[in-house]
């Protein structure tokens, strides 16, 4: 059994890394061609409304997903239930928000956001379709099946947006990448996956599954609510350009720091689930996710701190260069969540939605204590409040894995200093390259491959267990190949 899930686990990631990779390629080579095309303020605008989508996700999945996921002999009826809850609730989430546009339009003094919000927010009906499509998929490690709707429907809407983005349509241009996204998952899902809702609806299961999901759901309002109020707070008031310089910088930090907690996260929360009652193994299962954690996540975040200047005036064009020190910044941020995300699954694989609940809630009070401090200060205090905040959430989720499952400061030190030790040595030796070269170009194009070159050639030499592990596998599949 372990070696079945062993099996199927290792095919899952191999999936996962695939179309995460796959996706963030997209997002980049369109993202960098959309930036050319477009102004700042045309992402600020778009910017403003991510909390709404977002908050809409969280009340529309109502914490069902994991639910479904966590129980192991879910029925037709659970699934077809909670699909048309879904459905239901998006619909009514989006009459709600077409009718609230004026006043977001009015709140932020932008007319123009009214007819965005209307076409925009129907992302919000459109994701509910699918919600069960992809649980029914990640439950049962069919992650090959994502990853080609996935990456099928992003780059056709790239396709769109990049277009419309040639053609001067501006801020719609964004409005349809993140709509036609939305459109052809929904339809690709019913084309490649065989379930379908049945005439069935049971208040048993939502009974079943409330308790459990009620708490992911105030948990993940809260969460989100704050993860996505800097947007709001600086479009209030400090205007939409500096709200567009934000948003890029938080969405090409994001991009790294996603991609490894998407990776890992769609394959850990399912082997979690399925090794709940075997607190050893789980212990094993989450050091080995940390470690692997670690080793990517640590390099690419700081070589990117190294080579940010020219990334982004290159890249981006230097209309987008006064984003530099947000994305600095951010990145410091984003090493830690993939981490959290981590223990957060962790602990809702036991069963423990509340205590996820509990964090959230003091880790938003605190800080909210920092925005209601430091908002008039400038955009800069807010992100170091920020990055503390970060640390400080990162830190609790090893306070409580510590008593849960045994895992605390003093292992996960263990598990990470070695990664994080050669990732920064790395980069201050990439640091003295840079400085001795003579163009952004040349910065931008030597210095990843010398911060590549020393960091894979420290793990090589110090016989880091993650690099051993990759080699391991990697030799195995090519014996595997050469045999076939």
């Amino acid at each position: 059994m372990e070696e079945n899930l062993k099996r199927k686990t290792t095919k899952a990631l191999v999936w996962s890394t695939a179309d995460k990779l796959g996706q963030q390629l997209f997002y980049l080579v369109a993202g960098i061609i959309l930036a050319r095309q477009l102004s700042p303020e045309d992402y600020g605008k778009v910017g403003v409304l991510t909390i709404f989508i977002a908050l809409s996700g969280i009340l529309i999945d109502s914490g069902f997903s994991s639910a479904l996921i966590r129980k192991k002999e879910a029925t037709q009826a659970d699934y077809s239930t909670v699909f048309y809850v879904n459905v239901a609730i998006s619909c009514v989430l989006y009459g709600l928000l077409y009718a609230a546009a004026p006043y977001i339009a009015v709140f932020f003094k932008v007319p123009d956001l009214i007819y965005i919000c209307r076409i925009l927010f129907l992302v919000i009906p459109l994701n509910a379709l699918s919600l069960i499509q992809q649980t029914l998929l990640l439950k049962h490690f069919k992650l090959f099946v994502s990853a080609r709707v996935n990456l099928w429907s992003l780059g056709i809407a790239s396709v769109v947006a990049i277009a419309m983005a040639y053609g001067g349509m501006g801020v719609w241009s964004l409005v349809a990448q993140t709509l036609g996204l939305s459109l052809f998952r929904a339809v690709f899902f019913w084309v490649f996956n065989d379930w379908r809702p049945r005439w069935i609806f049971r208040m048993a299961s939502l009974r079943e599954f409330f308790g459990y999901s009620s708490n992911l759901v105030v948990s993940g309002i809260i969460n989100n609510v704050f993860n996505k109020i800097y947007p709001i707070i600086i479009g209030k008031f400090y205007g939409m350009t500096q709200t567009g310089y934000y948003t890029q910088a938080d969405k090409y930090q994001d991009i790294a720091s996603s991609l490894i907690s998407n990776i890992f996260r769609s394959v850990a929360f399912p082997v979690f689930s399925k090794v709940q009652d075997d607190l050893q193994r789980l212990k094993r299962i989450c050091r080995k996710n940390v470690r692997a954690i670690a080793f990517f996540i640590f390099p690419i975040m700081l070589l990117m701190v190294v080579v940010s200047y020219p990334l982004i005036s290159i890249m981006l064009k230097e209309q987008w260069v006064p984003s530099v020190p947000y994305f600095r910044l951010l990145c410091f941020s984003g090493i830690c969540s993939p981490f959290i995300i981590l223990f957060f699954d962790l602990f809702n694989s036991l069963g423990y939605s509340r205590l996820n609940l509990q964090l959230e809630i003091g880790k938003k009070i605190y800080l909210f204590a920092g925005i209601a401090l430091f908002y008039s200060s400038g955009i800069l205090w807010l992100i170091g409040w920020w990055i503390s905040y970060s640390v400080l959430s990162l830190a609790a989720s090893i306070f409580f894995a510590r008593r849960f499952l045994g895992y605390g400061f003093g292992e996960y030190v263990k598990d990470v200093s070695p990664y994080f030790i050669l990732a920064l040595a790395s980069a201050i030796l990439s640091c003295g390259v840079y400085l001795l070269l003579p163009s952004d170009l040349w910065r931008l194009c030597l210095v990843p491959v010398v911060y590549v070159v020393l960091y894979l050639g420290g793990a090589y030499m110090l016989k880091l267990e993650m690099l051993q592990e990759m080699l391991s596998m990697l030799k195995s599949r090519v014996k595997r190949g050469g045999e076939a």
